[in-house]
């Protein structure tokens, strides 16, 4: 590198790799699509300058600037690009593919001696752009350490590449306007198209443009009153477009444009915005170049999506001032010094937003060097970490759903087979205990018992009912109702139950709602039950209903001794019950319904004891 030449960020990346990797050299090389190649385009050497000059040698050709193409798979550098994935070797043979006949090879192996390499493929967001090539003596290899740094260079440097095509792509637009565009050629002729004036005077205007006579001719005669274009081709192969305008005293103006400069520039300008738009995407975390006095630099235009601040504004500020508080603080501190140390380090931390809001970001920092591989500053990468934390939201969300699909499935399963195993042999045994009540004379001393069976009998077929409920519902008949009618049938049936509790019903009527209301009753008679159930004798149950906005608002409330904190978490679960004869299968069986009908049903505490469970139902 010719000394006092500034280098570039993805240099000094590159020199910084090389210092704390103890590599002797470092290849980058770019993906070439088009040539189906990668391309050898930058070398950090400094260490190593007399033997990679002695491989080049060997080879016969310099390296900045030679292919590698796709096509040779058995080399680890196309392997490292197709793979996507780090690969190290110790062999250099591994490198060539099969290109480098052996003879070179055993030359190259004894100017270089012992060395390890390591492939590692660089990207950004719109795919990967190619492949770093490190090189260290020995056979040692890279440590686990030295392959997580590996990897945060070439991230980086993929990042740094992105950002110069994004000024690239930038400037490319700004100029491809109608001045880079050549103009056409003007020629002045008589109505025979013989040229009139300039340096073809005298000459036939097809003739000049190398072009057929007749498609000019043809369009010569449209163009005696107005002008007239026609698209050629010219015996070269080259396209164009003529336009003929009749001129005074019987002047033909005539003018050729090149078709295939005017569309070269329409691809180069599609290209560029489709790569601008790739990078725009890609570049979405802020970047941050940091001195090593703790000085930012420069930065780039996500840091104002970011943080808010344009990238002048937070150039020459302490870094530690975008902090958003103390520990923050500490902790860039720390960063710093871990990067000076190791070259490279990471720390979460709470950004200020110019808006005076905070951004918490997953900060990665990298060591710069220069061209001595002294340590010449910093990078950071600076990712909000709000849309990671509400995808995991979002990931927990459905893992829950996931799960609660594949119980019902479970019960689907457990609740058939009950249904077939138990239920025919308890119609038997009621059956049989029936016949044994009405032939037992009253005074029996084993009446008690056989009606015992009975009464067991009916408990396990509930639960076999509630089981078959829960794990294949019906399917809810929706229509429109008046559910004042159905909380009066289901508070009836509840009050023969319980005869020493007090039910106040307090109803909006009509209670006008679009559900099924055979389910909706089977959820207020579950809700009731419980209530009563939890209820001190002599004590008063509260059953509300009203209609607020477009929501439909059932609750039940009790004077009992209410719900604990850890028990109300799980009450809905299936299978969870306080009660000891308990199935756990109520409230779940509730909640299934209550979900099937776009609502919720949930339970809180109230104020001086009791329970209250609210349901609440769209209207529409």
């Amino acid at each position: 590198m010719p000394a006092g030449r500034p280098l570039g960020t993805t240099q000094m990346i590159l020199h910084a790799a090389a210092r704390v990797l103890g590599c002797g050299s470092v290849q980058m090389m770019v993906a070439d699509h088009e040539r189906q190649a990668l391309v050898f385009t930058t070398s950090i050497q400094n260490r190593e300058l007399v033997r990679v000059k002695a491989v080049e040698s060997v080879l016969g050709f310099q390296l900045d600037g030679a292919t590698m193409p796709f096509a040779v798979e058995g080399s680890l550098l196309v392997r490292a690009l197709r793979h996507e994935r780090l690969i190290v070797t110790n062999d250099i043979a591994d490198l060539a593919g099969g290109l480098v006949p052996e003879g070179s090879l055993e030359q190259i192996r004894s100017t270089i001696g012992p060395r390890t390499f390591a492939a590692v493929p660089f990207a950004a967001r719109s795919g990967v752009l190619g492949v770093l090539l490190f090189e260290k003596p020995g056979r040692g290899g890279f440590s686990s350490e030295d392959r997580d740094l590996l990897v945060a260079y070439a991230d980086r440097v993929g990042v740094d590449l992105e950002s110069q095509a994004l000024s690239e792509d930038v400037r490319k637009l700004e100029s491809l306007g109608p001045g880079i565009v050549r103009p056409p050629e003007i020629f002045v002729c008589d109505p025979m198209l013989l040229v009139a004036t300039g340096p073809a005077e005298g000459r036939l205007l097809w003739e000049i443009l190398d072009v057929p006579r007749e498609p000019v001719l043809t369009v010569l005669t449209h163009a005696r009153e107005a002008p007239a274009t026609v698209t050629l081709r010219a015996h070269s192969g080259r396209l164009m477009r003529l336009t003929l305008t009749p001129g005074p005293a019987s002047i033909v103006v005539a003018a050729a444009e090149d078709m295939e400069e005017v569309e070269r520039l329409r691809r180069e300008a599609a290209r560029a915005r489709e790569h601008l738009a790739k990078v725009l995407r890609s570049v979405a975390d802020a970047i941050l170049t940091v001195d090593m006095t703790g000085r930012i630099a420069s930065g780039n235009a996500a840091v104002e999506r970011a943080l808010g601040y344009a990238p002048a504004e937070v150039a020459g500020r302490e870094v530690t001032e975008l902090c958003a508080d103390e520990r923050s603080r500490r902790r860039a501190t720390q960063l710093r010094e871990e990067v000076v140390r190791s070259g490279f380090a990471e720390r979460e931390l709470k950004l200020r937003k110019q808006d005076g809001g905070a951004l918490v970001a997953d900060v990665s920092a990298l060591l710069l060097a220069d061209d001595e591989e002294r340590a010449a500053g910093m990078i950071w990468r600076v990712h909000d970490l709000t849309e990671r934390r509400r995808g995991d939201a979002e990931r927990k969300r459905l893992q829950a759903r996931l799960l609660h699909t594949e119980r019902l499935s479970a019960l689907g399963e457990m609740a058939a087979r009950i249904a077939h195993e138990v239920r025919n042999p308890l119609v038997s045994i009621g059956a049989a205990a029936q016949v044994v009540i009405e032939e037992l004379p009253a005074s029996s001393p084993v009446a008690g018992e056989v009606g015992a069976i009975a009464r067991e009998v009916k408990r396990l077929d509930a639960i076999v009912t509630d089981f078959l409920k829960f794990a294949r519902p019906r399917r809810a008949e929706l229509r429109a109702c008046d559910l004042a009618g159905v909380v009066d049938e289901t508070v009836a049936l509840v009050k023969a139950k319980a005869p020493a509790l007090t039910l106040v019903v307090h109803l909006e009527r009509p209670l006008r709602a679009r559900c099924d209301a055979d389910a909706i009753k089977q959820v207020l008679l579950n809700v009731l039950l419980n209530a009563v159930e939890a209820s001190p004798k002599d004590s008063t149950i509260d059953c509300d209903a009203q209609t607020v906005g477009r929501q439909l608002i059932l609750s039940v409330a009790d004077r009992g001794s209410g719900v604990a904190g850890e028990v109300r978490r799980r009450v809905f679960d299936p299978f969870f019950s306080t009660k000891t004869r308990g199935t756990g299968l109520g409230l779940a069986v509730s909640k299934q319904i209550v979900d099937e009908h776009q609502g919720r049903i949930r339970l809180f505490n109230r104020r001086g004891g009791g329970t209250r469970v609210v349901i609440e139902l769209p209207v529409g």
